[in-house]
Formats: structure tokens, C-alpha cells, sequence
């Protein structure tokens, strides 16, 4: 029997469930709303618990409902490998928004420098300086010595997310589903509608085939219908977000 602590989350063995926002860790989420789409929504987390506890290697982060830009996804899995080799850093902590947004572009980049950032991204130069200070004291980021050159780093060396699943329940309206899972794409991995049916129209799944978006059923049992377009990670900056809030709860849990 797994059951919700006071910080609104649940673990057990490779599974967490985020239920609430938790603000030591700079996680906010919406309060779920009682109702069928709720229950849905529950029926799954409770097949992906039994799925992810048996895996030997896989972990998984379930987060109910998260603040992104693009709204409210009703479940975000997040799959990661172990993180006890990673070197931790509390000042990672107070890394904001901004910082992630910089650090992404950084990443995709693999080198460039405070003008280019300034140019591409139109932060001012004293917030680039601030961010580029905190990402390299925070062992993110490579500063040549003059610090006019920026370089990334290899990602593993601290991210352990793997893989970012989305997942958009509806009980009738799929054209909603289909439009907020579009939008999660943006943020995941792979992006799915979750609905309470056992087979869907050509209409609904052509839709899906057009976006890139899977479709997942639930009637009895759990069906993957269509399976969604499998993109890299990390996606944005909201990908590598996801990744601080897990390293965050994890290092606050080991401490």
C-alpha cells in the first residue's frame, strides 16, 4: 500500500507521483478537478505504477497536472535512469526559468557566446552574465578563460531524464485532446490522448496521424491504439525543467 505524504507526492520502489505543486523544488501544479476525466485520469497512474514497478532499470516520475506555458497537461510521465553517480549542486536549487530557456540554447548550440545569446534570445547582457555565472558554478556549462566562449556540455552528465511522455485524458471531447496534445509536443518526448472507449473512428485517428499525437484507451483494459511520434530529448527548456524538479525532490529526499 503506497500512500500520499504531507509534501502532496507518493513513492515507492521506481515510481513517484507528484499529486500537488511543491514549491521547495519550484513545482506547481493545478488542483484536480472530481469528475470522469479525474477518474480517468487516476485509472491510468494507477496501470503505469503497476507497469513502472516492475521494470527493472526504467524509473518513473508521474507529475498530476503541472504549470507550463502551454497550459495544464493532465499527466506528465517522466522516465529516468538511477542518479546517485550524478554530482549534485544545492546553487542548481535557485536556477529559474530564464536560466533553463539560456542553458537549452546553450545545449543546442554546443558553443557560442554572450553576444549570440544576446542576439538570438534578446536578454540583456546583464541577465546573460548572471545566468552564464550560475550555470558554470553550477558545473552546466564550459566558460573558455577569457569567458568570451560558452560550450555544453555532454547532457548525461546532468540530466537522467530519458524520456518525457504526455498524456491529454478526455471522456468525449477528443478535438480538445487532440489540440492541448498538440501543444504538448512542444514540452515532450512523445504525446498521447488518453480516452475511455475501445476503438476510435477513422475521423479521430487520422486527426492524431496528422499532429504526431498516440492514442492511448481505457475500457476494461489499456490499449496503446496508436502509438505517438517519437521525438528527441531534450525538446525545449521545459524538458530539461522536468529534470530539475525530479533532481531536486530526489536530493532533498537523500539529505
Amino acid at each position: 500500500m503506497i500512500d500520499k505524504n504531507k509534501e502532496g507526492y507518493l513513492a515507492k520502489d521506481n515510481v513517484v507521483v507528484f499529486y500537488n505543486s511543491d514549491a521547495d523544488i519550484g513545482y506547481y501544479a493545478r488542483t484536480s478537478t472530481k469528475g470522469k476525466e479525474l477518474d480517468l485520469v487516476n485509472k491510468y497512474i494507477d496501470y503505469l505504477k503497476l507497469v513502472y514497478s516492475r521494470m527493472k532499470t526504467k524509473r518513473a516520475a508521474i507529475f498530476i497536472e503541472p504549470l507550463l506555458e502551454t497550459g495544464y497537461p493532465d499527466i506528465v510521465v517522466v522516465e529516468y535512469y538511477s542518479t546517485p553517480d550524478l554530482q549534485w549542486n544545492d546553487l542548481r536549487k535557485s536556477l529559474n526559468s530564464t536560466d533553463l530557456k539560456i542553458l537549452f540554447f546553450i545545449q543546442t548550440m554546443k558553443n557560442t557566446s554572450i553576444d549570440i545569446i544576446n542576439e538570438m534570445l534578446g536578454y540583456s547582457f546583464e541577465i546573460i552574465q548572471g545566468t552564464v555565472k550560475r550555470l558554470s558554478a553550477c558545473g552546466l556549462i564550459r566558460l573558455s578563460k577569457d569567458k568570451s566562449n560558452i560550450k555544453s556540455i555532454a547532457i548525461s552528465r546532468y540530466c537522467r531524464v530519458n524520456k518525457i511522455i504526455a498524456i491529454e485524458a478526455k471522456i468525449d471531447k477528443w478535438r480538445d485532446a487532440i489540440c492541448q496534445a498538440t501543444k504538448n509536443i512542444w514540452f515532450a518526448s512523445e504525446s498521447y490522448i488518453l480516452l475511455n472507449k475501445k476503438t476510435c473512428s477513422a475521423e479521430v485517428i487520422n486527426a492524431c496521424c496528422e499532429n504526431g499525437i498516440g492514442i492511448i484507451t481505457i475500457n476494461g483494459k489499456v490499449n496503446k491504439i496508436l502509438p505517438g511520434r517519437n521525438g528527441y530529448f531534450p525538446v525545449s527548456y521545459a524538458s530539461l525543467q522536468f529534470n530539475e524538479f525530479l533532481l531536486r525532490w530526489f536530493y532533498r529526499k537523500e539529505s
